[in-house]
Parts: structure tokens; C-alpha cells; sequence
């Protein structure tokens, strides 16, 4: 990285979370340094908006040039590990496209995903948000309502 580099990156990231309402409220904090004798460029707080907007950014970036290839069922069990974090993280829905992130990033198309995308609201694991589209709500039913083999796609 060049050391003029260093500053414009510095300048875009402090452009882009300057809309911030509250510097409190910052759940990470990046520190950008100058090539060659490392001297301090800037320091940025970030929102949680913000770090999962980045994050976003970077889990694209990064599943576009590393696709693996998993068999449906460990793409699968990935997209459960992901919905089981975030609702551990408290968060309730999950957009489309991070699960399209963890079928590209796991070898699988659009394809397979939408057929999945249909299993897990017919198992009614996830909703279709009206107010938000491309959101899902996470939910889960109680256990008396999960009955194996019975869909909302089923006659009986």
C-alpha cells in the first residue's frame, strides 16, 4: 500500500460512518496506519451497522474468489450454523443475501438455494418479511407444531 493510499482509505471510511448519531455506540473501533514507519493515519469508530455492512463487504469479496465445494447437506448444515448465530446474537432475521453468500461460498448455485430457501419456510424455520423484502424472520415453532413429513406444500 502506497502511503498516500493509507490516507484516502482513511478519508472514505471516516466519509462513509460519518452519518453516525452516536460515537458511543461503537462497536469497533479500526486503526489505520502509514506504510514504512507505521505512523498513526486515523482512527474510525464503527457502528454495529457499520461492521456488518463491512463484514458483508468483505464475506462477498472473499466468497466470489473461494468457492469450495461442499455437498448439499454440509451447505445446509452451514446455513443452520449461521441461523443458529445470529439468533444467538439476538438478532431475528437473516437477508437473502447472506444466505446466497453461504451457497456461493460453499460451492452451490441459486438454484439449489431457492429449492432450500422453500424447504426451510415450508418447515416454517424462516418467514417472509412484507414490510422488508429479501428478509427473512427467523423463528422457531414450538415443538408440538414441528411434525416430520408434514408441510405447508402437503394435501393432508
Amino acid at each position: 500500500m502506497k502511503p498516500r493510499a493509507a490516507r484516502i482509505l482513511a478519508a472514505a471510511l471516516r466519509a462513509w460512518t460519518t452519518p453516525t448519531p452516536d460515537p458511543d455506540k461503537a462497536a469497533a473501533r479500526l486503526v489505520i496506519r502509514q506504510p514504512d514507519d507505521w505512523d498513526h493515519t486515523a482512527t474510525i469508530n464503527l457502528t454495529h451497522g457499520h461492521t456488518d455492512r463491512l463484514i458483508g463487504l468483505i464475506r462477498r469479496d472473499v466468497a466470489d474468489r473461494l468457492p469450495r465445494r461442499c455437498s448439499p447437506e454440509q451447505t445446509a448444515q452451514a446455513i443452520d450454523r449461521h441461523l443458529a448465530h445470529r439468533i444467538a446474537a439476538g438478532h431475528r432475521t437473516v437477508s437473502h443475501s447472506d444466505l446466497v453468500d453461504i451457497a456461493r461460498c460453499t460451492g452451490q448455485t441459486t438454484h439449489w438455494l431457492a429449492h432450500h430457501l422453500v424447504t426451510l419456510l415450508d418447515s416454517g424455520l424462516l418467514r417472509e418479511t412484507w414490510w422488508r423484502p429479501g428478509t427473512y424472520r427467523i423463528t422457531t415453532p414450538p415443538p408440538w407444531a414441528i411434525r416430520p413429513g408434514i408441510t405447508a406444500r402437503s394435501s393432508r
